[in-house]
């Protein structure tokens, strides 16, 4: 700043005065959010979500927000960030939704099977569900507003030995899952869940903890599974997992209009932009693979026909389980299948 040059005698002059007070001002309206998360920097989540939404919410705002980023699990792990977001050791976080069945169960239905074909259809569907409705009122329970959603293309299974076929192929295998509805997809088929967060996942395929897993192809390479696994389906219906980037919300309702409505629009363009990525990266990944030696294969008709036929009760138990319990699932399977079939 020019007055730094001036004689201590003229600090106090009128133009120094003003130019100190329009930078404190400038600095008192700052507002610094903690971004945590527990996938690596490399990951999807990160590289295609996180970082390109910060930034996009940097420039709409002209300055007046910026973010503190611990990606990683530097500060919290995966499975723990819905507790890091309410105790407030984080301001935004990434919910995984396959680890918050007890917190969110109604919306464990975006990651049913047989519920959307890519990932484009299945965001805009749950991405339109979690601000309006019964899934948003989950959320408003816990004081959480969502920002925007991430789901990958439906999952695929991938075994570290003999590449699995059929609905006897799964019989006597243990698989690794996300949790929710992929426990319950996992023992329709005759396998046995073993419910291991992502990041613990290369370990335990690695000594034979798990047979196998049911994965989307984003997360492979970044958890470096291609380096151990020994094939992968490429046409199956196994479900998917969700993620929800949120804030608190009364820190959303804390936002001037203005800041609310650049962090709402610019979730909506990261979102559309990883949904295009991940069911581009499909095809992509699938040559890559097979080209490394990993055997990329599909389920016959036949095969695919009678896995589908298992996979439909998955849904069914889903929702009785639910019922059981005092939540209205047959009405948010029913809309949410409504939501996806318009898309």
């Amino acid at each position: 700043m020019e007055c730094q040059a001036m004689k201590m005698k003229h600090l106090f002059s009128p133009i120094c005065i003003g130019l100190f007070a329009i930078a404190n001002a400038a600095a008192a309206q700052a507002q610094s959010f903690s971004f945590v998360h527990g996938s690596p920097e490399g990951h999807m989540l990160s590289r295609q979500g996180a970082e390109p939404w910060m930034e996009c919410v940097r420039e709409e705002s002209e300055g007046e927000v910026d973010f503190d980023y611990y990606p990683s699990g530097q500060i919290s792990s995966t499975p723990e960030l819905f507790r890091a977001l309410q105790s407030r050791i984080a301001d935004v976080v990434i919910i995984p939704i396959g680890y918050v069945s007890d917190e969110l169960p109604l919306n464990g239905v975006s990651m049913l099977p047989g519920l959307g074909s890519s990932s484009k259809e299945i965001v805009a569907a749950y991405s339109e569900a979690v601000r309006n409705g019964v899934l948003a009122d989950e959320f408003v329970s816990h004081d959480i507003m969502p920002l925007f959603v991430s789901v990958y293309p439906p999952y695929q299974m991938v075994s570290m030995g003999d590449k699995i076929e059929s609905v006897d192929d799964f019989r006597g295998k243990v698989v690794r899952s996300a949790g929710g509805a992929m426990n319950l997809a996992i023992s329709e088929l005759g396998a046995s869940p073993a419910e291991i967060p992502i990041g613990d996942t290369y370990v335990a395929l690695e000594r034979g903890t798990a047979d196998g897993t049911i994965s989307g192809f984003a997360s492979i390479k970044p958890f470096s599974l291609d380096e151990i696994m020994s094939s992968m389906s490429r046409n199956g219906e196994f479900g998917t997992f969700s993620n929800v980037f949120a804030m608190r919300l009364g820190d959303f309702e804390a936002l001037s209009d203005e800041l609310q409505q650049a962090f709402l629009e610019c979730g909506d363009r990261v979102q559309e932009d990883m949904a295009h990525y991940l069911d581009d990266e499909v095809e992509l990944l699938s040559q890559e693979f097979a080209e490394s030696g990993i055997d990329i294969y599909e389920f016959s008709p036949e095969a695919l026909e009678e896995l589908n036929e298992r996979l439909e009760a998955v849904s069914e138990s889903w929702v009785q389980r639910l019922e059981r319990r005092g939540h209205p699932a047959q009405q948010v399977f029913d809309e949410y299948a409504a939501a996806l079939a318009d898309q």
